[in-house]
């Protein structure tokens, strides 16, 4: 079978939008190139690769995202559709160059060519992210989150998803009933269960992020994540313990006047998907709101922020 490869070039920032948008319009999937991942692992102190300044330079700062789509589709319309999805999108991120063309493929060179790459890994010192069609034997009191992502939504390799992931260990109490606002594949409201949240509302405006969520939490035998279409105005107003936000600042402060609806007097608010150029303009308006700020992690370019949210309304 022959597929359309679409060609998007972008930005870090982007990125998770745009792939999130791909899958919402029918891209049965998507692949990134982040010569920014590259550079980072290349850096780091404790890297076993090397290369000079001028290699690292030729690498750039443009992402490229792959996405696939069946040639039964009107390859016209959809091209018309992305540029002007990309164009909305434009409005909160910067989208980079954009659509860059399409080509015909076949389906072995993609469909799972992929997954050689994703391997199990630690996203904390506690828990292991293992891909389902992986093999590994947990060790000791490690918590293993078995995930299929397929190839738009996260896997845990992101800074985001990452400090997420810590944050939730650090703060999440056994019983603890917890939102994830944005849930993507799963991973963040799966993990809350496994820490001991007794419930887990998983949220996203994407049917497909729902309906991956639902299957990763299955595979994960995980019984108490609720996984729904919509936004956090479209639950019912009871009070969580815990909300988790990986999504965008502009979205993250639209929804500072709503989380006091939804979170305990003195419950914990852990949110990213912050580029740092914007952590103190969530910081300021959060705590415009009476929310206490708990805690700060960076990793790349990238913020985690945790709030206290202040007596309820």
């Amino acid at each position: 079978m022959k597929w359309y490869e679409v060609i998007i070039k972008t930005t870090e920032e982007a990125q998770d939008a745009i792939c999130e948008m791909l899958s919402s319009i029918g891209a049965a999937g998507s692949s990134i190139e982040d010569p920014n991942e590259i550079k980072r692992e290349i850096l780091k102190k404790d890297s076993l690769d090397y290369a000079d300044e001028e290699f690292i330079n030729t690498l750039g700062n443009t992402v490229v995202i792959k996405s696939y789509f069946s040639q039964e589709k009107d390859i016209s319309k959809i091209v018309d559709l992305i540029n002007e999805k990309l164009l909305f999108i434009k409005k909160f991120l910067d989208t980079g160059e954009g659509f860059a063309g399409y080509f015909e493929v076949d389906e072995e060179d993609w469909s799972t060519s992929w997954k050689k790459y994703y391997k199990p890994f630690h996203i904390s010192d506690k828990m292991v992210i293992k891909p389902s069609w992986e093999v590994y034997y947990k060790k000791d009191d490690e918590i293993v989150i078995e995930l299929d992502p397929g190839m738009a939504f996260g896997t845990g390799t992101h800074e985001t998803t990452s400090m997420c992931a810590m944050l939730l260990e650090k703060y999440t109490n056994k019983g603890d009933r917890v939102i994830d606002v944005g849930c993507g594949s799963g991973i963040l409201s799966i993990i809350a269960s496994k820490l001991g949240a007794s419930h887990v509302t998983a949220l996203d405006i994407d049917e497909v992020a729902v309906k991956i969520t639902k299957e990763n939490s299955i595979i994960n035998k995980v019984e108490n994540v609720h996984a729904v279409k919509g936004v956090l105005t479209d639950i019912e107003k009871i009070k969580s313990d815990l909300i988790v936000a990986n999504i965008i600042a502009d979205v993250i402060t639209g929804l500072s006047s709503d989380i006091p609806f939804y979170l305990k007097e003195g419950g914990i608010f852990i949110t990213s998907g912050i580029i740092k150029e914007r952590k103190q303009e969530v910081i300021d308006e959060y705590r415009k709101k009476a929310f206490t700020l708990e805690e700060v992690l960076e990793q790349g370019e990238w913020v985690a922020i945790v709030f206290r949210c202040p007596n309820s309304l």
